[in-house]
């Protein structure tokens, strides 16, 4: 009785969620200030939240960060 191995490597892809959209939120890194914007789907206005705070406040350095539901394919 012999023994027989099957190998199958099967490739795959990581891409957006075809119904979901990127969320974009912010917070700001003056060790006083606990500022976070709203999220929301366009980072434009994130980049305007972020810059009307610095207006008010003189805080210019953020983390921002980007957020999108994906999926994994198999690549046939």
């Amino acid at each position: 009785m012999s023994v027989k191995a099957v190998l199958r490597y099967v490739s795959y892809v990581m891409r957006r969620h075809p119904s979901a959209e990127t969320t974009a939120t912010a917070r700001c890194l003056n060790p006083d200030c606990r500022w976070t914007s709203e999220p929301t789907g366009n980072a434009d206005v994130c980049t305007d939240m972020c810059i009307q705070h610095t207006g008010r406040t003189g805080h210019m350095t953020y983390l921002r960060e980007f957020s999108e539901v994906a999926v994994v394919e198999r690549i046939p």
